[in-house]
């Protein structure tokens, strides 16, 4: 991939929709590439990253980052060529990443998570002329995947990249070692492409999202000013700096204020209790298992207070009374709606009121457009659910492979989020569902979001996920896998639970498991997929497992897959929020 392809493709967004955002301030042509560059130039000694073990100053992770430009022009990457990068969250991380904007090329983060299957598709729709990840992960062998993929697609990158260890074919990162860049070297401009970022892929195969330098400035400068992130703040991120989440909140927003990025290769909610508390951190962005977790670590440590100052929550369904219980630590946590092919469409903040911030997913962001539409496509008034689509600055110019941007886009270039909700006579948007998350049982169609949530209101189920299960009379069956510290759920308790909640009798639940924690992806995203697995009677031929699963008992261990991969593995294991 490379630019000069990408300017020959027609814009999803004509010019005068641009024209209207540049007039506004939206787009402008800042460039992206000088961020690191500029922050350690006005504030070298300044932490830029903080981990468990170690702080890294601006210029230390500036320094390091323009030895690994100097590698890759070195090694034959030109500005303009795409770098596909794999590397565990930490200040190897944001010296690569700022490294890929600086010398104008486009950078292309992998999830650790990605399998060989997953690694090859990434690598074949890119075709980056460089790589870099490391290879002293105890349990993967990245280099070796890389290139067992890369002879799979027939594809030979200028140059292989390590930040760590020793393979046959590879060079050190900073082999080029320190010193200015060539004379003309200049990060991308403002219509270029210049990241490429993966969608979590559960379903088929990753899709590669191409974002702008102009819509990533956008991103940057709505987030900073809506959340009032400064300088004075120490920001905490543990999830992969390959996800834009990681990306945005633990590299670009801070290295744009100045702040501390608090990194975690790891999540660990007891050590990041520890990390917060002592560093003194102020803002944490993170899905819903994060926050459930953290919460849980803070009430086994005796604290009853958090140096956080306020906890942006998203990427799965958020529970109000999760943020209740996160206003009683002193944190003013809020629910926000975003996706990789537009990170943030809607923002809340600190000074919202609680009731907002607990039952609400924000106001559209600034610059942001939304519309609802019902099944024959026509707009929806206020408070009526229909299907959420966006436009903004910040929205992807469209995936790699053309033909998913026909499904991805309508006609007028509004983005099909898949999403269902509505918008409030308030200007406050309702997420009620996916449009995939709707169990249709014979020809009765409703949202698995309500059933989740009347589930969650019970005291004794800490977490509720459920999914529409192949088969029965009607085409689907209703399937629960819920978190609960009790093993005597019966089906009829959880059906008058449903009921008790208001929902009619069709809406109860026809199977169901208990589990330790819900199966998540990397960034805490709920895999409906895995669910299904779970609880689909068909896919297990053990009788006793399709007993246990008619009978609602807690999986069998080594019989069903571990329903629990952890919500942030870190490569030590083996991905990156929704916004």
């Amino acid at each position: 991939m490379r630019v000069v392809d990408w300017h020959h493709r027609p814009r999803v967004v004509g010019p005068d929709q641009i024209a209207v955002w540049r007039e506004q301030g939206f787009v402008t042509d800042e460039r992206i590439g000088y961020l690191l560059e500029h922050r350690a130039t006005k504030w070298p000694d300044r932490p830029g990253v903080i981990t468990e073990s170690e702080s890294t100053s601006f210029a230390q992770l500036a320094a390091r980052s323009a030895a690994i430009a100097r590698s890759l022009l070195e090694g034959g990457v030109r500005p303009g060529d795409a770098v596909c990068w794999l590397l565990p969250t930490g200040a190897e991380a944001v010296a690569a990443a700022a490294a890929i904007w600086r010398i104008g090329a486009i950078s292309s983060p992998i999830v650790p998570l990605y399998g060989p299957r997953e690694i090859r598709s990434v690598l074949d729709q890119v075709r980056p002329a460089g790589i870099v990840t490391f290879a002293t992960d105890p349990r993967r062998e990245y280099p070796d995947e890389f290139d067992d993929a890369l002879k799979d697609i027939s594809h030979a990158p200028s140059v292989r990249l390590l930040t760590s260890g020793q393979r046959a074919g590879w060079r050190s990162a900073e082999f080029a070692g320190t010193g200015a860049l060539p004379a003309g070297v200049v990060p991308a401009a403002p219509d270029d492409p210049c990241l490429v970022l993966f969608t979590s892929g559960t379903e088929s195969e990753p899709k590669g999202v191409v974002h702008s330098v102009a819509a990533l400035q956008h991103e940057l400068r709505t987030t900073i000013s809506e959340w009032g992130v400064t300088f004075r703040d120490r920001m905490v991120m543990a999830s992969p700096m390959t996800h834009i989440t990681g990306l945005l909140q633990g590299f670009m927003i801070p290295s744009r204020v100045g702040a501390a990025a608090v990194l975690m290769p790891r999540w660990d909610p007891g050590l990041c209790v520890d990390l917060i508390e002592r560093t003194g951190a102020t803002y944490m962005a993170g899905a819903t298992p994060f926050l459930r977790e953290l919460l849980a670590a803070y009430a086994a440590a005796g604290r009853d207070r958090s140096a956080l100052r306020q906890y942006c929550c998203g990427g799965a369904a958020v529970p109000p009374a999760l943020i209740r219980s996160a206003q009683e630590l002193g944190i003013a946590a809020y629910r926000l709606w975003g996706m990789t092919e537009l990170p943030t469409a809607t923002t809340a903040n600190e000074l919202d009121p609680l009731e907002l911030r607990a039952e609400t997913d924000g106001t559209p962001a600034p610059g942001v457009s939304l519309r609802v539409l019902d099944d024959s496509g026509a707009p929806v008034g206020p408070g009526e659910v229909g299907e959420l689509q966006l436009r903004g600055p910040e929205m992807m110019l469209g995936y790699i492979r053309e033909e998913f941007n026909e499904r991805a886009f309508t006609p007028d270039g509004w983005l099909r989020t898949g999403d269902l909700g509505w918008l409030g006579a308030d200007g406050w948007v309702r997420i009620s569902g996916r449009l995939k998350d709707i169990i249709n049982r014979g020809g009765e169609k409703f949202s698995t979001r309500e059933i989740e949530q009347a589930l969650e209101a019970h005291p004794d189920i800490q977490a509720a996920a459920v999914v529409g299960v192949p088969g029965g009379r009607l085409g689907e069956r209703i399937g629960a896998a819920i978190v609960s510290t009790r093993s005597d759920w019966t089906l009829e308790e959880l059906g008058r639970t449903v009921t008790g909640a208001g929902l009619s009798r069709h809406k109860q639940p026809e199977l169901f498991r208990i589990v330790p924690s819900l199966p998540t992806n990397a960034t805490g995203k709920i895999n409906k997929k895995a669910l299904v697995e779970l609880l689909d009677l068909d896919v297990s031929r053990d009788p006793d497992v399709r007993r246990d699963a008619l009978l609602g008992t807690t999986r069998k261990e080594g019989v069903l897959p571990d329903p629990n991969p952890d919500p942030n593995p870190d490569p030590d294991a083996r991905e990156g929020t929704g916004a």
